[in-house]
């Protein structure tokens, strides 16, 4: 089974208006990693959403040397090809890398189905109030450090996806007494 870890930045929440700015694929085949992580300059940057631009950490010194979407487009669908999707909301990533392609006219031939880590999290850590990817790195006692760049949030996510993936009960009543002991003691 062919995996693919994705996390994509934008200029907004939009499909169809606003851009990518950055992308990270890690693609898992047999075990081994295969990642890939690119910036992608904004072809319209006056259509960005400030607090998107500053939620993600976007400064045009940083992008100057960016490719263009066009440049990329190949390279992502490629990578792409055969893989089963998997992110946090997976759903708002994947319908942003599907415009990329239709609108560059590149066939976009990933597997219908992707796994959703908030789904995941929905289920087994039912007890935090919030499924951010932030919020269940707290849970875990990882760091959020270089949070909402695009590669430390699809390495987190991979992380974040095998912990839960098969988590026994027991495990996830673990989860639940650590938690509201960090949460008694704060």
């Amino acid at each position: 089974m062919k995996l693919a870890f994705i996390d994509i930045e934008t200029t907004g929440l939009t499909v169809g208006y606003h851009q990518i700015i950055e992308i990270a694929i890690i693609r898992e085949i047999d075990g081994k990693l295969d990642v890939y992580c690119t910036k992608i300059k904004p072809n319209d940057i006056k259509r960005a959403d400030a607090r998107a631009l500053e939620i993600n950490q976007y400064n045009e010194t940083e992008w100057v040397d960016a490719p263009y979407d066009y440049e990329v487009v190949d390279e992502i669908a490629n990578r792409l090809k055969g893989c089963t999707l998997i992110g946090h909301n997976v759903q708002f990533d994947h319908e942003f890398i599907e415009d990329l392609c239709w609108r560059h006219k590149v066939k976009l031939e990933c597997k219908h189905r992707m796994v959703d880590t908030i789904t995941l999290a929905h289920e087994h850590l039912y007890f935090i109030p919030s499924h951010a990817l932030s919020a269940i790195l707290v849970c875990f006692g990882m760091s959020k450090d270089g949070s909402h760049r695009a590669l430390m949030d699809a390495y987190n996510m991979r992380t974040v996806y095998y912990k839960l993936l098969r988590a026994s009960a027991i495990r996830r009543l673990w989860w639940r007494v650590r938690y509201q002991i960090k949460k008694t003691l704060s």
